[in-house]
C-alpha cells in the first residue's frame, strides 16, 4: 500500500515537472525591428514613435539659422522633458536618443553639455584642486547657449469600443541669454485600439 502511494506521488511530481517544462518551451522570444509596429497594439508611445520623432527633430534643429549661421559652435544643454500624458514614459530614453541623433547629425556644428553628470564633474574638479588627483589644464565649466526642452501632452477618448489617444510632443530651443525661443517643433501621433495593453 505504501509502495503504491509512493508511486502515485512520484508520478504526480513527474507530471508537474513535465507540465512546467512544456510551458517553458512554449515561451518563444523573437527579435523585432524597432521601426516596425508590433502585434501587441496599444495607443501609447512606441519605439517607432520615439525613433521617428528624434530623427525629425534633430534634422530640424541642425538646420535652424541660429545653428547654421553661428560664428562659433554653440553649446546646447538638454533639460528634463515633462510628461503630461496618461502613460508611464521613461523620458530619459527620449532625452538620450535626442542627444545622440543631434550629435550624429550635427557634423561638428554644435556642442552638447553633459549636465546630468554635473555633480560628478564638480567633485572631480574639487579633488584635482585639492591635489587628490593629478590635474592637467584647468578649465571652467562651460555655460549653455541654448536649452533644449520639451513637453508631452495627450487627449484621451474612450468608449465601450476601445480607446483613442492623441499625443503631442512639443520641443523648444531657447536662448539662455535673451530667453528667445529660436526654434519650436511639434510632432503628433493618434492611435485607436482596444483595452488591455499595459505600458511600463
Amino acid at each position: 500500500m505504501k509502495n503504491r502511494n509512493y508511486q502515485h506521488k512520484l508520478w504526480g511530481i513527474l507530471a508537474i515537472c513535465f507540465f512546467f517544462q512544456l510551458i517553458g518551451c512554449s515561451q518563444k522570444t523573437a527579435y523585432i525591428d524597432p521601426d516596425v509596429e508590433d502585434k501587441l497594439g496599444g495607443t501609447g508611445v512606441d519605439s517607432q514613435d520615439i525613433r521617428s520623432i528624434c530623427q525629425q527633430m534633430s534634422r530640424a534643429i541642425i538646420n535652424t539659422p541660429e545653428i547654421v549661421n553661428a560664428e562659433k559652435r554653440p553649446t546646447i544643454a538638454l533639460t528634463d522633458i515633462e510628461n503630461n500624458t496618461r502613460f508611464r514614459i521613461d523620458v530619459t530614453i527620449l532625452t538620450e536618443m535626442i542627444r545622440d541623433e543631434l550629435i550624429n547629425n550635427a557634423g561638428g556644428k554644435v556642442r552638447f553639455l553633459a549636465r546630468e553628470d554635473l555633480t560628478d564633474i564638480q567633485s572631480e574638479k574639487q579633488a584635482k584642486q585639492a591635489g587628490v588627483f593629478e590635474s592637467g589644464q584647468s578649465k571652467k565649466l562651460k555655460g549653455a547657449d541654448y536649452f533644449l526642452t520639451g513637453t508631452l501632452r495627450s487627449i484621451t477618448k474612450s468608449s465601450d469600443k476601445g480607446k483613442n489617444d492623441y499625443i503631442v510632443y512639443m520641443f523648444r530651443l531657447v536662448d539662455t541669454e535673451s530667453s528667445e525661443m529660436v526654434w519650436s517643433g511639434r510632432y503628433e501621433t493618434k492611435k485607436q485600439g482596444e483595452f488591455g495593453v499595459v505600458y511600463r
